[in-house]
């Protein structure tokens, strides 16, 4: 069996499209697939290596990143599997997003919180309403949906670690320490090291950290490097912040609207905190998951 496929890609910021930005094309034949992606009229001043998602037919997978260079680039690979369905995504700095979109897409792709369109509008809460926090309790299937795009990739996509956070302007060395004496206890030698802020407004202590910071985390969580929506936030604010409440809490600066929650689910962020703890749309504040040091 061979199948071919088109797909033409926008490019789109802040949900309204700005026009075309090339192709990708898909080859099925037997139980593999390959992708070929050309993308131009990128604004000027992006450039490096962005992660790519892609739907085939039953799921979503994050791949290695498109390097992209004035204003355009290209990316191929081969997988073990058939790819139906499709609908392909990359998030680019400054809210600039590319999207395509399969003749067969519509039908069968599961609602995406990143499709370029406008968030649906929210719905006023009572002046009075107050939620400190709020841990998400996803249904099943979005709850299996998180499990799949929060892990590393499956082991039969053919694919490699993702090379384009120092592409896209982000240092994937850690940052050399200050000059401070070392200190027995891991967590008191971060406070020691970065920069310290108080997210909430009150006594609880945060640290501000960049993607290359990383390797302080244990190395089951050190893959968070290339997570999408915890890029997409370091993008648009420049840090994200580590604390300790019991357990560690890795944190993504961002607002909150149930679109974003959604997104954040299924990306491994679980829980909300704003400062006051008055949590209603369009508040800012973090997306929050555990990790270990």
């Amino acid at each position: 069996m061979y199948q071919k496929e088109i797909v033409y890609i926008g490019l789109y910021k802040d949900g309204n499209r700005l026009g075309s930005a090339g192709f990708l094309k898909v080859e099925n034949k037997e139980q593999t697939s390959s992708l070929y992606l050309k993308v131009q009229n990128i604004p000027s001043g992006i450039s490096g290596s962005f992660p790519i998602r892609v739907y085939n037919g039953s799921g979503w997978q994050e791949l290695n990143g498109v390097a992209i260079q004035d204003g355009r680039g290209s990316w191929e690979r081969r997988l073990t599997e058939n790819v139906e369905k499709t609908v392909i995504q990359i998030m680019l700095p400054g809210g600039y997003m590319l999207e395509g979109k399969g003749k067969s897409a519509a039908a069968g792709a599961p609602y995406d919180p990143f499709a370029a369109k406008e968030p649906p509008e929210e719905p006023a809460h009572k002046p009075d309403e107050e939620i400190r926090e709020e841990t998400f309790a996803p249904e099943p299937e979005k709850e299996r949906q998180s499990e799949e795009l929060s892990r590393e990739p499956s082991p039969v996509i053919v694919t490699e670690e993702l090379p384009g956070v120092s592409a896209a302007n982000i240092d994937v060395m850690p940052r050399k320490m200050p000059g401070c004496d070392l200190k027995e206890n891991k967590w008191e030698q971060i406070l020691d090291t970065y920069e310290k802020i108080h997210p909430y407004g009150d006594g609880r202590v945060y640290v501000k950290l960049e993607p290359a910071d990383f390797v302080i985390l244990q190395e089951k969580y050190q893959h968070l490097v290339n997570n999408s929506f915890l890029l997409h936030g370091f993008y648009n604010y420049r840090y994200v912040i580590l604390g300790k409440e019991g357990d560690y809490y890795l944190g993504v600066p961002g607002v909150y609207y149930e679109r974003e929650k959604m997104v954040a689910l299924m990306f491994g962020f679980e829980a909300f905190e704003c400062p006051g703890g008055n949590m209603r749309p369009g508040e800012f504040g973090y997306y929050l998951r555990k990790v270990e040091l």
